[in-house]
């Protein structure tokens, strides 16, 4: 049964990647999502905790060039990608990976 809190959230993990560069995330009651897309990952790594870009602008999600320091997408997705090598098997509350549609609209 999963982890209920006053929102009714469930816990949701980050798997360990797999050899081809995808991602998977699991649910407490075991439904996973597979992320096949590197343009994904500063999205996947920001839910479990990756601060993004390094001077701290809010200008960028980690898929575009950051306007204050000029870091490229590229250079972010590889560092999201590395922040998740180094954090899989983080737990946190799932945002909404897993909500029932039907229960979102309620």
């Amino acid at each position: 049964m999963a982890h209920e809190t006053a929102r009714n959230l469930t816990q949701i993990e980050l798997l360990e990647p797999l050899p081809d560069g995808g991602l998977i995330i699991r649910s407490e009651s075991g439904d996973e999502i597979f992320i096949a897309s590197d343009f994904d990952f500063p999205g996947i790594a920001t839910t479990f905790g990756w601060p993004g870009c390094p001077c701290g602008s809010r200008g960028t999600d980690g898929t575009i060039d950051c306007p204050d320091c000029g870091r490229t997408a590229s250079t972010l997705l590889r560092r999201a990608a590395r922040w998740i090598d180094d954090n899989w098997g983080l737990i946190v509350e799932d945002p909404g990976y897993f909500t029932d549609k039907e229960e979102a609209y309620l």
